[in-house]
């Protein structure tokens, strides 16, 4: 991830505009997101979009690894869940890992997209992810999965439809992308080991 990118658009979308975002954004990562937004919406007429963070509980540098190894099995068993029979949600996501650089830990932003027509919000995304995480840290992980706070996921669906259709699809798309592209910014990265990678994404289909 060595290409920043700078300014407040990119592709011709807006981009996030926190306090951060004048250390410029990684292009590899924007790509990623703006792909995976594109390819979801072509394939459905209607797409579910949600963010939200992970976090390890509170000085638990010490129990838990330095690596993305708990959090590689979470993000596998939650796709998996997703894209079972018979609701079929065909689930795509991207997320990276950020280290905090007030506690020293390190946390996850996940972006979701599933099937718009079988998913209408992200109770059960939320609920599911709680307990895989759970299970990963042998603990309750309630706490520790947050919605992220934004224009698309701070409602009571906690998140979005893009509908394709819509004469405000291209407005909406352009929202999901400014939101999404915070996971972008090159502030906070850059701390892990040389072993673990910072951002995974789905491949496209």
């Amino acid at each position: 991830m060595k290409q920043i990118v700078y300014g407040d658009y990119y592709k011709g979308y807006p981009l996030s505009t926190t306090y951060q975002n004048d250390q410029g954004f990684h292009k590899v990562i924007l790509d990623k997101i703006h792909e995976l937004l594109t390819n979801m919406t072509q394939r459905h007429g209607k797409v579910f979009f949600t963010m939200f963070r992970l976090s390890y509980p509170a000085d638990s540098m010490v129990k838990y690894p330095d690596n993305n190894v708990s959090f590689s099995k979470f993000i596998e068993a939650l796709m998996r869940h997703f894209d079972r029979k018979p609701r079929k949600y065909d689930p795509s996501g991207l997320w990276v890992r950020e280290r905090s650089m007030k506690t020293g830990q390190f946390h996850y932003h996940i972006m979701i997209m599933v099937d718009g027509n079988k998913c209408r919000n992200a109770h059960g995304i939320l609920a599911k992810a709680t307990e895989l995480w759970g299970l990963r840290l042998e603990r309750d992980a309630k706490g520790l999965v947050h919605l992220a706070r934004s224009y698309v996921c701070d409602n009571r669906y906690g998140g979005v439809q893009l509908i394709r259709i819509s004469p405000e699809f291209q407005q909406v798309f352009a929202h999901c992308f400014q939101c999404a592209s915070y996971f972008a910014k090159a502030f906070s990265k850059g701390h892990s080991p040389r072993y673990s990678n910072e951002y995974g994404c789905s491949r496209l289909h």
